[in-house]
């Protein structure tokens, strides 16, 4: 079993066995209890440090707190767009791929991969990021926050977690709606910037990446049973170092070889033990050049130079980071972008319904609003359901 395999069954296990020790704190919200359940841990965890942070720079985060709903809004133009262009494609395009995907740590059919140790991370980390900001900006804004705390949701064992604050919601509908719309956008704009700083932070490991690692040569990481590459004896985890007599060191080498050959071409792949000659077959797409029926991804090693110096763990370390930060800065704007949707509760949502609201009256807002939430959560519904059948 993987390293995120075993990690996956002793972080469920610890949770499992935390919750159970904890049961008279928590709060069950059943729904197909004990196979899917949500479990809630309320608290007044980190509710002092957000009030200080509301008290110590009111001027920084007012001015954030106009930029966030700012980037809310634009970004709430920009995921319902991308969410209709997505689902328009589905219909027009056979090749078209779901717009929106569960992030799972599991790979299957319809799922966005992430491994699991990267994946309970982020989503602990932009959970705390996302809440602590509606927090803190609920306190800048003299809005009284009851709770704070930690959820789950669990499938038998607690799976998926989350945070949360919860203000109080009497006094948060009554503040102005410059306000109200400052405390919404906080968490999606918080995911937007803790994105950005991921992305420095990746940018500052690439010195030490692109010295402690080389490519030599490529992985194969599927091979096409009826293809030339497979009738020729290559299969899956092979590393091909030269292809038709070039030193493979990116996967540009490998379009050049191709773009250079022609469907019938004799072309020998080299691995470190073994050279395999094949035929060159036409592809589908373009009759005129060739195929070998692979698909590839450079093959990283470590800098034997870097290690005689450094070490192994210094570029163990930091490749590891490097991952955390990818997938922090991804999950960050995904979530975040989601999140601005203007559907039901979501921030967006909130934010959308508060303008509504304001520009057609309380009872005609709230048929526009209900109207874009169903249609939009029609749209998220059939985009996951694509992802799961094509």
């Amino acid at each position: 079993m993987s390293i995120d395999g075993i990690a996956a069954i002793v972080v469920i296990l610890c949770l499992g066995i935390l919750l159970f020790l904890k049961r008279s704190k928590i709060e069950v919200q059943r729904a197909l209890f004990p196979i899917l359940y949500v479990v809630m841990y309320r608290s007044t965890i980190g509710l002092g440090v957000m009030k200080r942070l509301a008290s110590r720079f009111p001027r920084v985060l007012n001015v954030l707190g106009v930029l966030g709903i700012i980037v809310g809004f634009l970004g709430m133009v920009f995921i319902v767009g991308q969410l209709a262009y997505g689902s328009v494609l589905l219909f027009t395009s056979p090749e078209a791929q779901a717009g929106v995907q569960p992030v799972l740590p599991f790979e299957a059919k319809g799922v966005f991969f992430v491994p699991f140790l990267y994946w309970v991370l982020s989503i602990f980390l932009i959970a705390v990021v996302h809440e602590g900001a509606h927090g803190v900006v609920s306190f800048l804004h003299k809005i009284p926050v009851r709770r704070s705390g930690f959820a789950f949701l669990c499938i038998f064992l607690p799976v998926i977690p989350a945070a949360f604050v919860e203000p109080d919601e009497k006094v948060l509908r009554k503040a102005r709606a410059k306000q109200q719309l400052a405390v919404y956008a906080a968490g999606p704009f918080s995911n937007v910037l803790f994105a950005l700083l991921s992305v420095g932070l990746f940018a500052a490991l690439s010195p030490v990446l692109s010295s402690a690692f080389v490519t030599q040569g490529v992985v194969l990481s599927s091979v096409d049973a009826e293809g030339p590459a497979f009738a020729a004896g290559l299969r899956e985890g092979m590393v091909v170092e030269t292809l038709g007599g070039v030193p493979i060191i990116s996967l540009a080498n490998v379009s050049s070889v191709l773009g250079n050959a022609s469907p019938g071409d004799s072309l020998v792949a080299a691995t470190k033990d073994h050279a395999f000659e094949l035929v060159a077959g036409a592809s589908q797409k373009n009759a005129d050049r060739a195929f070998l029926g692979v698909q590839v991804k450079p093959n990283v090693v470590l800098n034997d130079e870097f290690t005689e110096q450094y070490g192994v763990f210094l570029p163990k370390a930091a490749k590891w980071l490097a991952g955390l930060f990818f997938w922090l800065f991804l999950l960050n704007l995904g979530i975040g972008l989601f999140n601005l949707l203007p559907i039901g509760p979501l921030d967006g949502g909130r934010m959308f319904e508060l303008v509504c609201a304001r520009w057609f009256g309380k009872e005609q807002g709230l048929k526009v609003w209900s109207l874009v939430s169903v249609a939009l959560a029609g749209m998220i519904l059939m985009n996951i359901l694509a992802g799961f059948v094509r």
